[in-house]
């Protein structure tokens, strides 16, 4: 089951887009995914993004420039659990292990947002309930050797961890190089922990701010 598939079931995510809009957003999980798009799905991603051709293949760094109360807080979480219950990586870890898909987050403010997102859909589909092992206010441990955590931007906090799925959440917020704690810091110190996770994905999510930092070179 793709997270299409997952989105459009009854039983998975189907009943939290009941309301709303989420025709731009299914377009641009298609394309993150590499799934096959619908003739409207390809429309909105040609507008979106200037390309022409469909994607054929997953990304695997995306940047969403969006603006406030645009879902994208909700659509990571999506991907969050998504990643965390319809993959196995166990082949990929060490005895002892686990994989983690982290969220990170400008303060712990925003991560609690993120989080309780997380844990509705956890908890909110019986299927998935039942994979939950331990759960406390920033990490979720799943069955199959697998996390949910969710970090304030810290790059010392970050290594040694092997990580399938990264989702940066107001990257545009986030310090700047002439902090202790700089952005580019963060998303170097996460590059090795997803280098031995094939198809590791890194998604960087803002609001617009500022032309600086990470995600303004992205953009």
């Amino acid at each position: 089951m793709n997270i299409l598939d997952a989105i459009g079931d009854a039983e998975v995510f189907g009943p939290w887009f009941k309301r709303g809009d989420w025709r731009a957003w299914q377009a641009f999980l298609a394309a993150l995914f590499g799934l096959r798009m619908t003739r409207d799905q390809l429309a909105i991603y040609r507008a979106c993004t200037g390309r022409k051709a469909a994607p054929v293949a997953p990304f695997g760094e995306a940047a969403l420039i969006i603006g406030r109360r645009g879902g994208k807080s909700f659509t990571l979480a999506l991907i969050a659990v998504f990643a965390a219950t319809f993959r196995d990586y166990r082949e990929y870890l060490q005895p002892g292990e686990r994989a983690t898909v982290m969220i990170i987050a400008a303060d712990r403010k925003q991560a609690r947002v993120i989080m309780r997102y997380i844990v509705a859909l956890l908890e909110g589909i019986p299927m998935l309930a039942g994979l939950i092992e331990r759960q406390t206010t920033e990490a979720i441990d799943l069955r199959r050797s697998v996390s949910i955590e969710v970090m304030t931007a810290n790059f010392r906090t970050i290594r040694g961890y092997s990580v399938p799925v990264a989702l940066l959440d107001e990257l545009a917020f986030w310090q700047g190089e002439d902090s202790a704690n700089p952005d580019a810091e963060i998303i170097a110190a996460l590059r090795p922990a997803m280098a031995t996770m094939p198809g590791a994905m890194m998604l960087m999510a803002s609001s617009p701010y500022a032309r600086r930092g990470e995600l303004w070179r992205g953009h």
